[in-house]
């Protein structure tokens, strides 16, 4: 049986053939017809995408304008703040160099760059302040002639025609309240007024510090000036081998004092007194031994007596002295204690013995001790024939080592004498010190209440477009097809008309060094090594070293005072120049400051309604309107738009040119002097409201042609 074959236009059902050959034709005339206008809507697309991305390139360039005006506010508050705490600075280093002699000159020429500085930073800071109010008002039309480049530029690679206009939101910024410095001026003024009576109590004060430390020398040479020459260490390591703790050697006059000469002292005399001892077996030496050692009995409890307090506000000493004659011995306990032997001989007079061992003690009646006060010119004692003791056998125990200079009691006479004398010169220098240090610190407190102020009073605007920019943009051009083709429909992208794009963008904090690198090389360009000396050269350094606190806060503070101070001889005899140095660096870590913020600002876009909604200008108001009714209905409103945008240019800042001068800072009577300028763009001396104008004009054109209704203005 047979089965006919039944076949279709497209395809044959009953065999295993495929598509037919007409098939095979209009799958192929469809699938190409497909690709042809999925290009085309790809081209459509293309050629309508290109006007958002101008727009989205112009309203990035409009806001970075924004963020390069926050770079040039945080150089104008970076030099207010610097100079205004350079000037406190310098007036607190003067007040340092006031407290000694050899830089009281310096003083008065710090104390009053004090003051010029002040008054360079008063006049730069208005200067500024009204460049950047001025600055502020061009903003906006300085962003539009950034983004009026922008369009020209994308114009000109292409055949496109863009137009359009750029709106900052806000469209007018504000400042901060105006700049005062009124603890700085006090602290000035309280400088100036007690300068001349902190110097000429320096003056005193280094004559007293002379006077004392000569003594102090002396007392130091007598001690411990040599290891091998004779003093106080030298003379116990030799007579009493002395060493290590007990006889410690001081190579410097810095770290010796009077406390250490005396413990030697005392230390020395409780040795010879423990190691005494008769050299020889003859009566004279034993005598001798014998008054030797009452001596060092003597020395030991006397010098004992002694005491040092030091601070360094007060010195009280006492070196009791040791007799060096009979004189002299006849006013001491060695006189007056009765602890010599004392016989009485067959005709009823008394004799006093050196020691009990005295030959002469023998065969004579024993009556007890007695004092050398007693026997001394009395006509009931008669001299021992053996020890011959008399009241000069002990007033020259200790004449010889008294009086010449292998004797350790002649350094310490001289050590003794020498405390009393430093005393008398401290008693002059401590009142004059303290007062001085009073004065001082009473005016560094009025400079750190100036410091405090002026690390509170900051330069603080907001400019216009802080919260972003709105872009609008056309484009008029007619754009031909570059892929014409039967395939997708007889129109081409030529039939598109006007194509029209809103863009926002807004700033971001980037993290970069921009900010912090634009503070730190301010003074680049100055040499101060050539530029400058003496305060000059101070007030330069200690300002390129403030920079570098605006940038990174309160570390780098006390490193620029550190430089500044070492760079000023401040030793003197009083050291009032090295304490008020000292005291000024610790109250300056008492100063919290915390660097401000110098993060980059970038242009980001984002979603207009987010700075729209910002904003609560008319324009922003108006035009987020126009949006969301655009995104509700379908409709343009560009004509509220390009309405509101007019209505906010009634005012075009004048005189601008393409380097716009902020402010100039000038210093040590015009001897430097900088100008902090601004680079603006070429469209600004081809007049911003014009290119301002000329965006507007378009978008009304745009709008006339979309509604058919001619805009009267």
């Amino acid at each position: 049986m047979s089965t006919s074959s039944t076949s279709s236009l497209f395809w044959n059902k009953e065999t295993d053939q495929g598509f037919s050959t007409v098939g095979m034709v209009l799958a192929l005339l469809i699938s190409l017809a497909l690709l042809f206008t999925c290009a085309k809507v790809y081209e459509v697309n293309t050629v309508s995408a290109r006007v958002q991305e101008t727009a989205d390139a112009a309203v990035l360039a409009a806001e970075n304008t924004v963020g390069e005006f926050y770079i040039v506010v945080t150089v104008c508050d970076a030099i207010t703040f610097t100079l205004s705490l350079t000037s406190l600075v310098v007036l607190a280093i003067g007040v340092v160099c006031a407290c000694i002699p050899p830089t009281a000159t310096l003083s008065k020429g710090l104390l009053d760059a004090s003051v010029k500085i002040g008054k360079a930073r008063d006049s730069f800071y208005e200067s500024a302040q009204n460049s950047l109010e001025t600055l502020q008002k061009a903003l906006p039309f300085i962003a539009t002639a950034k983004a009026q480049e922008v369009l020209l530029a994308n114009s000109a690679e292409g055949k496109s025609h863009y137009y359009g206009i750029v709106v900052l939101a806000p469209w007018e910024g504000t400042a901060g309240e105006p700049l005062v410095f009124e603890k700085s001026t006090q602290a000035q003024n309280s400088a100036q007024e007690k300068h001349q009576t902190l110097v000429d109590q320096a003056e005193k004060a280094e004559e007293a510090a002379q006077q004392a430390n000569e003594w102090k020398e002396k007392a130091y040479i007598h001690d411990s000036g040599s290891k091998s020459e004779y003093c106080m260490y030298e003379r116990a390591a030799s007579l009493a081998d002395m060493s290590g703790v007990d006889n410690p050697y001081f190579s410097s006059i810095d770290t010796w004092s009077f406390q250490a000469a005396l413990l030697r002292s005392q230390q020395y005399y409780k040795v010879r007194y423990e190691i005494e001892q008769p050299q020889g077996s003859s009566i004279d030496e034993q005598s001798n031994s014998a008054l030797r050692k009452n001596f060092y009995a003597f020395a030991v409890k006397t010098v004992g007596e002694g005491y040092v307090h030091e601070t360094d506000d007060l010195f009280e000493a006492s070196f009791p002295t040791l007799p060096k004659n009979t004189d002299e011995m006849r006013l001491t306990s060695l006189y007056s204690d009765a602890i010599y032997p004392k016989t009485q001989n067959e005709q009823g007079l008394f004799s006093l013995h050196a020691w009990e061992g005295c030959p002469g003690c023998s065969g004579q009646t024993r009556v007890g001790t007695g004092s050398i006060k007693e026997m001394d010119g009395s006509g009931a004692y008669t001299t021992c024939s053996y020890c011959k003791f008399s009241a000069s056998s002990m007033g020259k125990v200790a004449a010889a080592s008294s009086n010449i200079e292998n004797g350790f009691e002649y350094h310490y006479n001289e050590v003794a004498r020498a405390a009393e004398e430093y005393e008398k010169a401290r008693l002059k220098l401590d009142p004059l010190s303290q007062s001085i240090k009073d004065t001082a610190q009473g005016l560094f407190d009025t400079i750190f209440e100036g410091i405090s102020e002026v690390s509170a009073k900051r330069l603080k605007i907001l400019p216009p477009g802080h919260w972003g920019a709105i872009a609008l943009v056309v484009d008029l051009s007619a754009p031909s097809s570059r892929f014409v083709s039967t395939f997708a429909g007889s129109e081409d992208v030529s039939m598109l008309g006007a194509r029209a794009a809103l863009s926002a963008s807004t700033l971001v904090r980037e993290s970069s060094d921009e900010g912090k690198n634009t503070i730190t090389s301010f003074l680049d360009g100055i040499d101060s090594q050539n530029a400058a000396v003496g305060t000059a050269r101070v007030v330069l350094d200690l300002w390129s070293g403030l920079l570098e606190v605006y940038a990174d806060g309160h570390e780098a503070m006390r490193s620029a005072i550190e430089q500044a101070l070492n760079a000023i001889p401040l030793a003197s005899a009083s050291g009032l120049g090295t304490w008020a140095a000292d005291t000024f660096e610790q109250r300056i870590d008492e100063v919290g400051f915390s660097p401000p913020d110098l993060l980059a600002r970038k242009a980001a876009l984002v979603n207009s309604t987010h700075v729209l909604s910002a904003d609560d200008s008319s324009f922003s108001v108006q035009l987020l309107s126009m949006k969301n009714t655009a995104i509700n209905y379908g409709e343009g409103g560009i004509n509220g738009a390009v309405s509101a945008a007019e209505t906010l240019a009634s005012s075009v800042v004048d005189a601008l040119s393409a380097e716009f001068e902020i402010a100039t800072i000038v210093l040590l009577e015009g001897k430097v002097e900088i100008p902090i300028t601004v680079s603006l763009p070429s469209g600004i001396t081809g007049s911003l409201s014009s290119a301002f104008q000329e965006g507007l004009d378009q978008l009304y054109s745009v709008a006339a042609s979309w509604t058919g209704v001619r805009q009267w203005r």
